[in-house]
């Protein structure tokens, strides 16, 4: 219910559609209703061979005679009473019991006045419009019963497309802020969690949990009403054995709670085995050159089997349970008919109102009304059975409500500051005291050193920084604290003395510029992607920041020039005229600090002489921080300042010769880098 009530201010908004479902709804209830009671005349004219009018006649003059005893008993046992209290001393005990006879007569004649109130106005409203002829008669109930059912159908379709809409659009708001929750989070969480399991909450949670939103507005608001009427219908034809087929009830909402803890359980294991199941399509597509190349196909066909075998597990553990409901469902709702139907029968059969001197109807009941309460008893037990089964797959609904919901109420460890410091253009210095970082939730994480350990390093403005170090060093880590992806857990970081952690992440990314190993390209034009970062900028601003990076030397070439689409990932460009992109990218941001993690490692020699070219002219006045493995010679022309990172420590620092005669970490690079060439 708590993940239910989280819904409701994405309900409110239309709540007057909702609340017009509701009332189609219960029309469908009271034609339910209806329809059932339409045993009653069709008894009584087939198998009764009685006419409408004279068993409405006969009734009104049985009730009538009944009211009459009834008030002549209520007169005798006030004389009984006046009797008693003139006595010198009237016996209490037998006063009361006179007392408790004389207010079950007034209940008794309150029943009766009603049901003589019911005859009279169906004599006087109803009967006049009704045929004498026995075959007319039924033609016409079975006439009214199809207009009724019509009638019903059209209320079902019309509460139904009335709540499909609001289910969609309160799934689309959902979405939506689902969507907007996760670009407010910081990259560590996400990448965390990961991308299918992401993608599972997005596609396959929501639909379930739009699918169980569904039932909730649409099925578990008809079919209750349709119980709820049947029941009111019985218990106006005999109350007694209308209670007596409800002692079930409590029994039949323990075994939905039991049964409903069971599914919810199952259903989250269920979700949860269906996000590895996204997993593995993921890593197969995504990786799928590597695949193809390695012939690799056999080994993901098994891991996708062996998913899908712990999810086959997993789902039949639900169907197990969902298929438990609906026989027990009906079981217990035989039984509540029969623990009525029986006594009924047995009062009809002998002509009696009372079992064992317990009273269970006002008169003798005929066939007539035994068929009608069991019609009504009937068309309970048909709305219990399709709740039942809605009620399973609203468990199965709401297990992936609260996967949706914990996405949405997942906190970023990387939040503006209550009060910011103002953050001017980077014009000092960079400082990183004392920064130590681990990354968290790693399986080996008490083990695992730290990614970063004690590192103090300043860098001042201006300077054209080339960290290096062997893989696993630490150098992405060292850069990815700058645009906070994420935040030491220990010392701090400064720009022109402000921790940066003190100001708005707003104002700190706005200063930097970030060209990563692997090129993140959108499937949209050369245009609109170099134009990502400044979507204010001009047709002339994309222009000049595609010359600086040399983008406009093959994009010349393409039919549609800047208009050309990169497909998906960038598929349809080159590595390097994909990297060239992502540095055009940078260069329009105009940033204070430019950060290039291993930016050329995966692309040509050629285009990585191009890149340095348009770096050359661009790290002019500001400040770059370059990871890279080697330093070629071109970039060397660049780099003012080498950082030597080792075991997540910075180990030396100089320039390219200092290093190469005093750091035996950067001889051995700066060997092996030689070697490579050489081979």
């Amino acid at each position: 219910m708590e993940s239910l009530a989280r819904l409701i201010p994405f309900l409110w908004p239309h709540r007057r559609k909702f609340a017009l479902s509701a009332v189609f709804g219960l029309l469908v209830a009271v034609l339910w209703g209806g329809n059932l009671t339409a045993v009653l005349p069709i008894v009584k004219v087939l198998f009764e061979e009685e006419s409408l009018h004279q068993s409405v006649n006969d009734s009104l003059a049985t009730y009538t005679t009944e009211i009459e005893q009834i008030e002549q008993s209520i007169e005798t046992i006030e004389d009984q009473i006046a009797t008693l209290e003139t006595q010198d001393e009237p016996s209490e005990e037998a006063i009361v019991e006179l007392l408790q006879k004389r207010a079950s007569k007034e209940a008794d004649l309150s029943d009766a006045r009603w049901h003589h109130f019911s005859m009279n106005w169906l004599q006087v409203h109803v009967m006049p419009h009704v045929p004498t002829n026995a075959f007319q008669v039924f033609t016409w109930i079975l006439v009214l019963l199809l207009i009724a059912t019509a009638v019903k159908g059209l209320c079902i379709f019309i509460q139904d497309v009335l709540v499909g809409s609001v289910v969609e659009l309160v799934v689309m708001s959902i979405r939506k802020q689902c969507f907007r929750k996760v670009l407010m989070l910081d990259y560590q969480t996400l990448s965390a969690d990961g991308t299918a399991d992401l993608m599972s909450r997005f596609t396959n949670d929501i639909q379930q949990m739009s699918f169980g939103l569904g039932l909730l507005g649409g099925r578990l608001v008809r079919e209750p009403l349709k119980a709820f009427s049947c029941i009111v219908l019985a218990l106006m034809v005999n109350w007694r054995l209308t209670l007596l087929s409800l002692l079930f009830v409590p029994i039949l909402g323990s075994v939905f709670y039991q049964y409903g803890k069971m599914l919810k359980r199952a259903s989250r294991r269920m979700l949860e085995s269906m996000s590895r199941i996204y997993k593995v399509l993921e890593e197969t597509f995504v990786g799928m050159k590597v695949v193809i190349a390695f012939g690799g196909a056999p080994r993901h066909r098994r891991q996708f089997h062996q998913e899908h075998k712990t999810y086959y597990r997993k789902a039949m553990r639900v169907v197990q349970i969902d298929a438990l409901t609906k026989p027990t469902t009906e079981l217990l709702g035989l039984l509540a008919v029969f623990v009525a139907m029986l006594p009924g029968a047995y009062l009809v059969l002998r002509g009696k109102t009372e079992i064992w001197e317990i009273r269970l109807a006002d008169s003798p009941m005929g066939i007539g009304q035994l068929s009608l309460m069991y019609a009504l008893l009937a068309g309970i037990l048909d709305p219990c059975r399709k709740m039942s089964s809605i009620y399973s797959k609203l468990k199965s609904s709401t297990a992936a409500m609260e996967r949706v919901l914990e996405l949405m109420d997942r906190k970023s460890t990387v939040v503006d500051p209550e009060v910011a410091s103002p953050l001017p253009r980077l014009s000092r210095s960079i400082e990183f005291d004392n920064v130590t970082y681990q990354y968290p939730n790693r399986e080996t994480s008490a083990m695992r050193r730290a990614a970063l350990d004690d590192v103090c390093l300043t860098i001042a403005a201006g300077e054209v920084v080339a960290v290096v170090g062997e893989n696993g060093c630490g150098k992405s880590t060292l850069v990815n604290l700058m645009p906070r992806f994420f935040d030491p857990g220990r010392g701090e970081v400064r720009i022109d003395g402000v921790p940066i952690k003190q100001t708005k992440l707003k104002d700190l990314r706005s200063q930097i510029g970030l060209v990563t190993q692997e090129t993140i390209l959108f499937d949209d034009t050369i245009f609109e992607n170099i134009r990502y970062g400044q979507p204010d900028a001009t047709q002339h601003d994309v222009a000049m920041a595609a010359e600086k990076a040399h983008v406009t030397s093959f994009v010349n070439e393409l039919p549609d020039g800047f208009n050309t689409s990169v497909g998906e990932r960038g598929s349809a460009l080159s590595g390097g005229q994909r990297q060239r992109i992502a540095l055009a990218r940078a260069i329009l941001r105009d940033p204070a600090l430019l950060i290039l993690d291993e930016a050329t490692s995966a692309i040509d020699a050629q285009s990585e002489t191009l890149i340095h070219s348009a770096l050359r002219d661009f790290v002019v006045d500001r400040t770059v921080l370059m990871v890279t493995h080697m330093l070629s010679n071109s970039l060397l022309e660049i780099v003012t300042r080498i950082v030597v990172m080792h075991d997540g420590r910075v180990v030396a620092t100089g320039s390219h010769e200092k290093l190469l005669a005093t750091c035996p970490e950067y001889q051995r690079l700066y060997e092996a880098r030689s070697h490579r060439q050489a081979a």
